[in-house]
């Protein structure tokens, strides 16, 4: 306890210090910044009531990122895990849900919600990243004017639109350990009112482990009319999977070949498509929009395992999968004085449907040879407003405020199991007030109500009899932070409370997916970015989250004030950049995750995860159109683990061993 509240003092007092000694430098969020996150319109990032975070385009570069994952673990302090297929999708988790941060942390394209509907990460890897304008992150906001699975927080991936006269673009290549070969293209063309841009890449990476070779394609583009006010444009992206899946390993296993496969025939292949059509038209104070979506993906996978249930069973199992998801949303923005006092009205309706098909084929030792099939569908119907008002010149006010209808049913042909259907109304609201105080220097706090309905594999049912479909999640949100900026510096600090009735999770003491009793997330965000002369900038956050049970028994297990799994109290980040010539660049990254609970263990009888640090470097050099870059993740070759899981004795665990030290080099041309 005393160590972690040294590291928390030391994190604070490094973060606060940047202030008193800011220079001006370059910054992130400039007078001509832009936000869209926050209000589903374009406005000024300096008029926000609530703190938003900007990655920009420019940042991603210098990081030593080559992954969108990697962007938001390394600049953008978003809590991730690995990813058992290989792929570069890794789970997110903002505010401490654990496994389930994922459907806590709801992940928009341009807008469009791609997150899933299932126990999937949100498709990170199909977006290419030099693609990428900016990427905004909304932390325990988001769910008024998005709706579900916005509780811990919302981010925003805004591609670079083809709006730009002439033609430009880009090609890279980069290969590195374990095989990994990355081929990148990209290109914009534009002239008078309209512009088209056109991205490519191929992907490959045998990774650390045995049979978990992955492969990834994708492409996507944007065809534009009109300018960045008035537009109608159509984007398209789409990829094509391929992954090995080596299972985990026992602690056994970890000491003595951790880089096996448990299961080396185990795959699975997947595709998916994404079309949108968007468009914003002015018409004085008023700005009308709409986006319309239409998502599909199809996966196939072939797995195999155990389980300990008298004694220890063997199954196989092989599935394929189809969904399917269209939206419609059209919105409003009305920009006028009310008594003298600017007002930003925004209104809008969301419409989607859902529809999901999964076929599997298994072999069990204790049940059998079995055929499952589950279909399932849910449309979402919502209408939502948030006002923001500039009571004062240094006073702001936002109100919000959503109701939406969310119908769900869902079939298991099993044996079969009748049709389970169901209808939430569900509502979420936010009030929200910022604060000038002098010296750039503003305080803002916040309370709402947010939710999330479950997803289908969290209501899926194997094993007749089956319970009612499981109830929404509601959340009670509390939030006061103080932040300030300067040129090229900044600094926000943040207290956050979140009281979760029927938080949807996987319990192992019941061995089901639930409605759990009353539980709690609370933590303090540090962050901060300070210049230090014209060539040297560093940036540091100290995050501490506190996720527990407030009550609640299970299989005659007292939960109540234990922690909940895969949640790490303490963590660090840490980046510095030196500008060593105009022409070379050092960039130095450091992640300290600190210990957390194994998945599975709701007792808290097992030991902890060990807790892990992880450093990071890359120099690049440009010449004239090229720009050369080296990189070794895991500097110190760090043996850790991000996710693990206690086995049901509560005396060993099984993990997924991460990547070693490992290296890479790339070169990328610009025209």
């Amino acid at each position: 306890m005393q160590n972690r509240f040294a590291i928390a003092a030391c994190a604070a007092a490094v973060v606060s210090s940047f202030s008193v000694h800011a220079q001006p430098a370059k910054t992130n969020l400039d007078d001509g910044a832009v936000i869209v996150t926050a209000s589903r319109f374009k406005s000024s990032a300096l008029d926000q009531p609530i703190a938003v975070q900007v990655i920009t385009a420019d940042e991603i570069r210098d990081s030593s990122a080559t992954t969108v994952s990697e962007v938001l673990s390394k600049v953008g302090g978003v809590h991730t895990r690995i990813n058992f297929t290989g792929i570069p999708d890794s789970p997110l988790d903002l505010r401490g849900f654990g496994f389930t941060g994922d459907q806590n942390t709801l992940v928009l394209l341009n807008g469009l919600r791609i997150s899933e509907n299932e126990g999937a990460p949100a498709r990170l890897s199909a977006i290419p990243i030099d693609s990428i304008e900016r990427i905004e992150i909304l932390r325990g906001g988001g769910a008024v004017l998005y709706g579900g699975g916005a509780t811990g927080g919302t981010i925003n991936i805004i591609t670079r639109s083809a709006d730009l006269d002439g033609l430009s673009g880009n090609v890279s290549a980069l290969a590195g350990s374990h095989n990994l070969r990355d081929l990148r293209g990209g290109m914009q063309y534009g002239s008078g009112n309209w512009g088209l841009s056109l991205n490519a890449q191929r992907y490959e990476n045998d990774n650390y482990r045995d049979n978990n070779r992955a492969e990834l394609d994708t492409m996507s583009g944007e065809l534009r009319f009109g300018g960045r006010e008035d537009f109608v444009a159509f984007n398209f992206i789409a990829d094509d999977q391929k992954s090995r899946l080596p299972g985990t390993r026992t602690e056994a296993q970890l000491s003595s070949d951790p880089r096996g496969a448990t299961t080396p025939n185990d795959f699975m292949n997947s595709r998916s498509e994404l079309f949108s059509l968007r468009g914003e038209k002015r018409f004085g104070e008023v700005t009308l929009g709409v986006d319309l979506g239409q998502r599909n993906k199809t996966f196939n996978s072939f797995g195999t395992g155990t389980y300990d249930f008298f004694g220890i069973q063997t199954y196989t199992s092989q599935m394929d999968t189809d969904m399917d998801v269209t939206t419609v949303s059209p919105r409003m923005l009305w920009k006028a004085k009310l008594a003298g006092m600017d007002n930003r009205l925004t209104v809008g309706a969301d419409w989607s449907d859902w529809t999901y098909t999964n076929r599997s084929n298994g072999t069990d030792t204790l049940f059998g040879n079995s055929t499952f099939r589950t279909v399932g569908n849910q449309n979402n119907r919502a209408i939502y407003f948030r006002d923001e008002l500039a009571v004062t010149s240094g006073t702001r006010l936002s109100l919000g405020a959503r109701r939406e209808n969310v119908e769900q049913d869902q079939e298991e042909y099993l044996t079969p199991l009748p049709k389970e259907s169901v209808e939430h109304h569900l509502s979420a609201y936010e009030l929200a007030l910022q604060q000038d105080l002098g010296a750039r220097f503003s305080a803002y706090g916040r309370f709402g109500r947010s939710f999330r309905v479950a997803t289908i594999d969290e209501n899926r049912c194997l094993l007749a009899p089956c319970g009612p479909l499981l109830k929404p999640q509601r959340s009670h949100d509390r939030e006061l932070g103080v932040q300030w900026s300067g040129k090229g510096a900044s600094f926000r600090a943040g207290l956050y409370e979140m009281d979760v009735d029927d938080e949807i999770h996987f319990n192992a003491l019941t061995f089901s997916n639930m409605n759990l009793s009353p539980t709690r997330h609370r933590g303090l965000e540090l962050e901060g970015r300070l210049p230090l002369g014209e060539s040297v900038d560093v940036a540091a956050r100290y995050t501490w989250t506190e996720a527990t049970f407030r009550e609640g028994i299970y299989s005659g297990v007292d939960v109540t004030g234990n922690d909940v799994p895969l949640v790490p109290r303490d963590r660090i980040g840490l980046n510095l950049g030196w500008q060593a010539t105009a022409a070379t660049r050092l960039t130095f990254n450091v992640n300290y995750v600190g210990s957390q609970r194994y998945d599975n263990d709701q007792a808290n009888r097992f030991r902890s995860m060990p807790s892990y640090t992880i450093a990071d470097i890359k120099v690049s050099h440009a010449m004239g159109a090229w720009r050369l870059a080296a990189g070794v993740n895991n500097l110190f070759d760090e043996d850790y683990s991000s996710y693990g899981a206690v086995n049901g004795p509560f005396t060993t665990f099984n993990a997924y061993p991460e990547d070693r030290r490992n290296a890479y080099v790339s070169a990328e041309y610009r025209f």
